[in-house]
């Protein structure tokens, strides 16, 4: 074939496409190109369960798992505990998903879940589904999704409970 040699793809034992030596890297280029990959990662951060001195360590844990669709923090508006998150949210384009009224259980954990259900219904592109908090309340939902084929990243801390690493595609420390 001499200098300007083609690579061949075998199908049963016969040559059936001629490849050029270039193709590689230009499918290698396009797939590193952020820009025409498809974003199939949502990331969900429970601020009651997770400090915002974790942001970092999220990101830097989510960033290699997919392409990111978009990240939200769940938080109840005006909460001291959380107003940390309001400064990173703004560094690291978090959206803020900030609930009103009276403390009650499990608010925010419900709207997550109610969140990560409304994203699996009306977002088909999304088939990655990271979880930050150190709940077991989300394994029921984490489970829910593993059933319906899609991966779940639980981004645990020392004490993520048991459960909910348990039912999670991978777990990521952060």
């Amino acid at each position: 074939m001499g200098d300007d040699a083609e690579l061949w793809i075998e199908s049963g034992g016969d040559p059936t496409t001629l490849i050029p030596d270039d193709y590689w890297d230009d499918e290698y280029d396009d797939y590193n190109d952020s820009s025409k990959r498809k974003k199939n990662t949502m990331v969900f951060i429970d601020a009651e369960s997770v400090g915002a001195d974790h942001c970092s360590g999220i990101m830097g844990q989510c960033n290699p798992v997919g392409e990111i669709f978009e990240v939200r923090y769940y938080a109840r508006q005006n909460d001291p505990a959380t107003l940390a998150w309001k400064d990173k949210a703004r560094a690291y384009n978090i959206k803020p998903i900030l609930m009103y009224g009276e403390p009650a259980h499990n608010k925010i954990d419900n709207k997550i879940v109610k969140d990560i259900r409304r994203i699996l219904e009306t977002n088909k592109s999304i088939d990655i589904f990271c979880i930050a908090s150190r709940d077991g309340d989300y394994a029921q939902i984490a489970q829910e999704l593993r059933n319906r084929k899609k991966r779940v990243v639980v981004l645990a801390m020392k004490n993520t409970s048991e459960r909910l690493k348990s039912v999670a595609s991978e777990v990521r420390g952060i």
